[in-house]
């Protein structure tokens, strides 16, 4: 079972939009940029979601598969390093807010993940 001290490498990553640079989406991840953007993108394709996990539709992934999504892009904001699972999602809270501020991240559906995971684990 995943807990809040355990120790990761984890960074947190945006999707841009190539036509105008502004930041629609951010999140954390403990994967490549590729093997995310690919999970993103198609991930009911992967097989551990068609046997063991359910894939998710999200605001965000639906329209990566809209025109809008031939024009968004993933980078790392925060490369990859080792911390807690709690400081991996705090980062990405603060990181989501401060665009949000600037009227950016509008694709993510929550602007504090690390409520969000202790309310659904």
């Amino acid at each position: 079972m995943k807990k809040l001290s355990d120790m990761v490498t984890g960074g947190i990553y945006e999707y841009y939009r190539t036509d105008n640079d502004e930041v629609v989406y951010r999140g954390s991840s403990e994967k490549s940029l590729d093997v995310l953007n690919e999970m993103h993108r198609k991930g009911e394709t992967f097989p551990a979601f068609k046997n063991k996990y359910k894939y998710r539709y999200t605001v965000f992934r639906t329209n990566l598969r809209r025109p809008i999504g031939e024009k968004l892009e993933a980078r790392w904001v925060a490369k990859p390093k080792k911390m807690t699972r709690e400081e991996l999602l705090s980062l990405e809270g603060d990181m989501i807010n401060e665009k949000i501020d600037e009227g950016q991240c509008y694709l993510n559906h929550t602007p504090d993940p690390l409520k969000s995971w202790k309310k659904f684990k």
